[in-house]
Formats: C-alpha cells, sequence, structure tokens
C-alpha cells in the first residue's frame, strides 16, 4: 500500500464565516473540505451549546492538501483571527490516491 503525508486543517469558525473560509481555502490550493456543524463543547470561554433559536452555529471545517497549501491557510487564518474567533489545528496524515488531495 502506498501512502503519501499531506497536512490537515481542523477550522472550527462561526457558519457566517464559512464562505469566508471555503474561498480562501480553494485560492490556496486545496481541492475540498468537508464541513461538520458544531453542537456543543467547552473552551477558554467555557461550555458553550447550540440551542438552535437565533443562532447561527458554529462549524468545524476538515481540509487535506499540500503542506504548502496548509502554511499559507495558516497565515491567512492568523490573520483572520486576530479580528474574528475561530481556532485551527493541524496534522499530518497519510493518504492513499495523493491526486485527490
Amino acid at each position: 500500500m502506498h501512502v503519501v503525508i499531506r497536512t490537515k486543517l481542523e477550522i472550527f469558525v462561526e457558519a457566517h464565516a464559512l464562505g469566508e473560509i471555503e474561498g480562501m481555502l480553494e485560492r490556496v490550493g486545496f481541492k475540498g473540505c468537508s464541513v461538520f456543524a458544531g453542537v456543543e463543547g467547552t473552551g477558554s470561554h467555557g461550555t458553550w451549546r447550540q440551542t438552535g433559536v437565533d443562532e447561527a452555529g458554529m462549524r468545524l471545517v476538515i481540509t487535506i492538501g499540500s503542506e504548502a497549501s496548509a502554511e499559507a491557510a495558516l497565515t491567512w487564518l492568523g490573520d483572520y483571527f486576530k479580528s474574528y474567533p475561530g481556532v485551527v489545528a493541524t496534522s499530518e496524515v497519510k493518504v492513499l490516491r495523493p491526486e485527490r488531495f
């Protein structure tokens, strides 16, 4: 089995930011992403829970791509998070079918 190392980004942002985040990911070279709804959690500001009433909610964006694309995205996100809430985690992953990433 031949696997290739790629970089995974897990970006947690407010739902209204999705369009901007997805556009940035495409511009820096990511070929796609998956978006999941956040329901509840805890963090530096305590516990949070989506009630579904008058809330846009939180979203987790997961994408996998080249190290160069990830570095460009992290630079952009570093600037973005100076003004808007959110967090990002990175990790190296092994993938099959590397042409898809």
